[in-house]
């Protein structure tokens, strides 16, 4: 059985978080050996992990490892004492081998390699340990996507209520509707339940186009927009992740369409999020071609696709909002538990697109909507 290692804050490291649930700053070790959970580190972290034996079995203080003598001892390099650390509480297990992830430090892993113990890094290895949900994280994309269809409700409300000015523009309580004063009131809202995101996507019309730019300007009427929002819990660090798209307005025939192509094809992916199964991508690319829809598996030509359907069905979510599974032209295989983000679309040019995104758990029994439902209408609440 491999000797699984981590050394970081679990703040900036979702291997880290996933392993020991709690939120610290500063740099502690994870050892998983024989089948025993233990972290090490300073002395004032133990009273973090003494209520949580679901994730952690022993604690060492670093304390015990040497950490004051090498501290005081002005010959040992200050930026190898948490290396050095480190070594030795692998030497008390008595390991010489240890599986890190990619995101491994360089300094720690040099060090270790130069004194015997080898490092192998097995990014497959770590992402499989993250797809394996604990029931906290669980709780942390439920209370996100809570918190996300609160924000989508107050964008929808924005956009329902919104009326044409003589200009051609939109305009919501006195102020010219904009991506950006969207986006303001659904951060508002993401605060207010306990969640957060620095980015929210806000596109009208062919806004769409730039992809992961957050969008800027007016709404246009009559026109499609799409808002994606992907917000994180803050008291687990977990994300979730939802596309809606509206119409402030009377949708065009096209458009309606549009909808109703990614409408089916979220359908035809779900019924195809399975355990051990890997063909949704496929399943959803027959769909639109049938449609005479573009599609990665037909495109053809030079350069990047960008209308039709130009990117991939989905990805998995968690301690990173783009995480494995995979779920495009490489797919990986799913397992009862992937927390999975699906989202369909269609886009072209002169019309907008249509973008329709939902997260789901994969159970034994098909995918499990994280959604509460939230309606899919083109037409927001209040139009």
């Amino acid at each position: 059985m491999p000797t699984y290692l981590l050394h970081d804050d679990s703040v900036r490291s979702a291997e880290m978080r996933h392993e020991v649930a709690e939120a610290v700053r500063d740099p502690i070790t994870f050892i998983e050996h024989d089948g025993r959970r233990i972290v090490a580190g300073a002395r004032f972290e133990r009273d973090v992990f003494a209520t949580r034996e679901d994730v952690v079995d022993e604690f060492w203080d670093t304390h015990d490892l040497g950490y004051d003598d090498l501290v005081v001892d002005s010959s040992f390099p200050e930026t190898l004492i948490q290396p050095e650390l480190v070594l030795r509480a692998l030497r008390r297990l008595g390991v010489d081998a240890v599986v890190v992830p990619p995101s491994f430090r360089v300094l720690v892993a040099d060090y270790l390699r130069e004194r015997g113990i080898d490092v192998v890094v097995d990014a497959d290895a770590w992402e499989h340990r993250r797809r394996r949900k604990s029931p906290w994280e669980l709780e942390g994309v439920e209370r996100a996507q809570r918190a996300a269809e609160t924000a989508m409700l107050a964008a929808a409300r924005m956009l329902g209520e919104s009326e044409v000015t003589r200009d051609g523009l939109l305009r919501f309580e006195g102020e010219i509707l904009t991506a950006d004063l969207v986006r303001v009131a659904m951060n508002a809202e993401l605060l207010s339940q306990g969640a957060e995101s620095e980015d929210i996507l806000v596109h009208s019309g062919d806004a769409c186009f730039g992809w992961h730019d957050v969008g800027a300007g007016p709404i246009l009427p009559d026109r499609p927009c799409i808002v994606d929002c992907y917000p994180r819990d803050r008291r687990t660090g977990v994300y979730t992740d939802m596309s809606r798209t509206f119409v402030p307005g009377t949708p065009s025939d096209e458009v309606r369409a549009m909808h109703g192509h990614v409408k089916r094809a979220l359908d035809v992916a779900l019924d195809a999020l399975r355990p051990g199964q890997a063909d949704a991508f496929r399943r959803v690319c027959e769909h639109f071609h049938a449609l005479g829809i573009p599609t990665q598996l037909s495109h053809r030509g030079d350069g990047p696709m960008h209308e039709g359907f130009p990117h991939a069905l989905g990805h998995g979510v968690g301690l990173d909002v783009h995480e494995r599974p995979h779920i495009g032209r490489r797919s990986d295989e799913l397992a009862e538990g992937d927390v999975v983000a699906v989202e369909p679309a269609i886009y072209r040019r002169g019309h907008g697109g249509v973008r329709i995104e939902d997260t789901v758990v994969v159970t034994a029994d098909g995918p499990e909507r994280l959604t509460d439902p939230f309606p899919y209408d083109l037409e927001p609440p209040g139009h």
